[in-house]
């Protein structure tokens, strides 16, 4: 099973004179949800379909309490979930409170042996309908009045 890509067309955000660059990105072919996902682990494990959905929605529901607690969440070799602050700078280290803080959102760090068995697997296949070179913007044109 191939990875699709399509080809995105992206400038320099430093240099807005310079040309187009054409990168590969990801081109997704649909989703895994929960229940999904829970037959996938029953057939793969013998479990009861109603055991492992409870399993999962344990998890779903401890991870924000071990968030809250300031643990990092590691799940073996898939990875960890750890808290990251958007937050504002004072001047002094003295002034930092909490309401620096504006909120928080949950990263996920990818596990090495995890990136290693996808990284060794994998293949690719380029997709057609890329994106382009967006054409540049016509002004429309002045009218007098």
């Amino acid at each position: 099973m191939a990875l699709k890509f399509s080809v995105v067309a992206r400038k320099n955000p430093s240099d807005p004179n310079a040309p187009y660059k054409y990168y590969p990105q990801p081109v997704t072919s649909g989703e895994s949800g929960f229940k999904s996902l829970a037959r996938k682990i029953q057939k793969n494990t013998g479990q009861n379909f109603a055991d492992v959905i409870g399993v999962l929605a344990a998890l779903e529901d401890l991870l924000p309490d071990e968030i809250k607690s300031g643990n990092i969440i590691r799940l073996g070799d898939i990875g960890s979930f750890y808290p990251r602050y958007k937050s504002t700078p004072s001047e002094n280290p003295e002034d930092v409170t909490s309401r620096n803080i504006e909120h928080v959102s949950i990263m996920f760090r990818s596990g090495k042996e995890f990136l290693e068995q996808l990284n060794t697997t994998l293949t690719f296949e380029k997709v057609d309908g890329g994106s382009v070179k967006p054409e540049e913007e016509e002004l429309p044109e002045e009218t007098e009045s």
